[in-house]
């Protein structure tokens, strides 16, 4: 992350936490941290915050053994504290000398209970408020560099999913475990970090978020893979559903409503219409077709650090599709017991307001005999 990127976001957020009355932002390692200044190493039992307060220049306190780490962060000043030591108390000493207001303090959403708990025995007077959403709103709007990682990080998903995909019916008789196994290998020999899929072989692609198992892939049954991974603390999140030897009727059908339903919502996923106008585009081409109850779930989420952001693509979401907004559009059609079908892309709204989809794999339907 460059400094300027880094002076943008927390400037922003000293602007929102002095609107608010709120006197410093402690985040802890969480995606706020990672948007904030980049750091994306994963937090243990050791306290280690970012403290964000108007009118003051950021600082970490941190414990020595990561000092390495948040000295490659665009934060210029720390406090360090070593094993045997109290960093709590450590904290409210430097907050003091700093003259930062700790009437209200605002903590990210995921800060650890054993960190949360300390604070309030250490403030028995201050309020504390959830800060995660004074920072989701900043989040919302992607930047340059942001959505070129995003970009990356699709063309590498692409990548390792056709790796996979080039065994064809090599398949047949391994699990579902084992799939995985290989497309988060191929993915992680491309860059991406916390690889991770849900594969789910026949009836198993009923359930939209099935736990992948021992499954067989087998001729006769579709193999649904909604993956991703991150690229420099960016998400991917993707599906494809293929099928294994030539499909029946009902399949092939539902197959392309479910294909014309994303590409509907696709179309819809423009800047200046709303989010739920996705929704509802590729809602009516399933509704229409008749399978409108084995929709169930909305038609995209938010995407960017985490790979579920807000706001989402679905009813009653007004907020105006605009630049720098990135999102899924993933319809499906779930038939328990027998089938399941999910055509997943990721959408970005570029800096010109035009509609880019990341993903470049082919959505038609694809027999692997």
């Amino acid at each position: 992350m460059k400094h300027s990127a880094f002076s943008v976001r927390t400037d922003k957020l000293k602007g929102l936490l002095q609107k608010e009355g709120v006197g410093c932002f402690l985040a802890t390692p969480s995606s706020d941290l990672k948007y904030l200044c980049g750091y994306s190493i994963r937090g243990d039992e050791r306290f280690l915050a970012l403290v964000v307060s108007p009118g003051h220049e950021p600082f970490f306190i941190a414990n020595v053994l990561y000092e390495l780490q948040v000295t490659e962060t665009p934060v210029e000043d720390f406090v360090y504290w070593a094993d045997g030591e109290d960093p709590f108390s450590l904290l409210s000493s430097e907050l003091s000398k700093r003259g930062v207001d700790t009437g209200t303090i605002a903590v990210d959403g995921a800060m650890p209970a054993m960190f949360s708990l300390r604070l309030s025995a250490l403030y028995p007077k201050t309020r504390f408020v959830n800060g995660s959403p004074l920072v989701q709103p900043l989040r919302i709007y992607k930047d340059r560099q942001e959505m070129d990682r995003m970009i990356k990080a699709t063309a590498k998903a692409d990548q390792a999913l056709k790796r996979c995909m080039e065994a064809g019916t090599g398949w047949v008789g391994k699990t579902e475990s084992e799939f995985l196994a290989r497309l988060s290998y191929e993915m992680t020999c491309l860059g991406l970090s916390d690889p991770g899929a849900c594969v789910a072989v026949g009836a198993n692609a009923a359930v939209p978020h099935h736990k992948t198992g021992d499954a067989a892939i087998e001729m006769g049954k579709c193999l649904l893979i909604d993956f991703g991974g991150s690229w420099k603390n960016y998400q991917t999140d993707m599906t494809r559903t293929y099928h294994f030897g030539e499909p029946d009727e009902e399949f092939a059908e539902v197959y392309d409503i479910v294909l014309e339903a994303n590409l509907a919502g696709e179309e819809a996923a423009k800047a200046g219409n709303e989010l739920q106008d996705v929704d509802a585009a590729a809602r009516r081409v399933i509704e229409k077709a008749g399978y409108g109850k084995y929709f169930i779930h909305r038609t995209g989420h938010g995407i960017g650090i985490d790979c579920h952001e807000g706001p989402s693509a679905g009813a009653g979401e007004t907020t105006k599709i605009a630049p720098g907004m990135a999102f899924s559009c993933e319809p499906g059609i779930y038939l328990p017991g027998r089938f399941g079908v999910r055509i997943e892309d990721q959408v970005l709204i570029e800096e010109d307001g035009s509609t880019r989809v990341l993903h470049q794999l082919p959505k038609e339907l694809t027999v692997i005999r």
